[in-house]
């Protein structure tokens, strides 16, 4: 499930509360303390998987993380460069392919954390059999015989 800015996040009115003061603050103390609730609520409350979920996407919608801000920055940044180098009539592209360098090893690692993010959603046991075997009380093998023979004794 990917989050983009049009996806409600399902999240209850007091986890979204203690979500957005946490945002706020970015601190369990000072959440706790604003909201006048224990440090153990606010650290519960912040492992459950939809306030986990609406603190991703917040972070990464907003500011500088945001992917299309970041893009739209970096091609400002380019654009600039490449005006730069017509002004001056002399100059190295390398700086120019500095920059498209990284802006590509940026997207390849976004394209891994995506990858790596959906294969551990879909991962989990598929198909799990369990058997068990009721016979003696210790089993008919070697371990079970030797079990029998050390409590017969006893």
């Amino acid at each position: 499930m990917n989050n983009t800015a049009h996806e409600l996040i399902p999240i209850s009115p007091e986890c979204l509360e203690i979500a957005q003061t946490y945002l706020k603050s970015q601190s369990i103390q000072e959440t706790a303390r604003l909201l006048k609730i224990d440090e153990i609520f606010v650290s519960q409350y912040l492992r459950k998987p939809e306030v986990k979920s609406y603190l991703d996407h917040v972070y990464i919608t907003s500011g500088y993380r945001n992917r299309d801000k970041l893009a739209t920055i970096l091609e400002d940044i380019l654009d600039k460069k490449l005006e730069e180098l017509r002004d001056a009539d002399m100059g190295s592209s390398k700086d120019i392919l500095d920059i498209i360098l990284a802006i590509d090893k940026m997207k390849q690692n976004e394209m891994k954390a995506i990858i790596e993010l959906e294969k551990a959603k879909n991962a989990g046991v598929k198909n799990q059999t369990n058997v068990q075997i009721n016979e003696t009380p210790f089993g008919t093998g070697n371990y079970g015989k030797l079990l029998e023979a050390l409590l017969d004794n006893e």
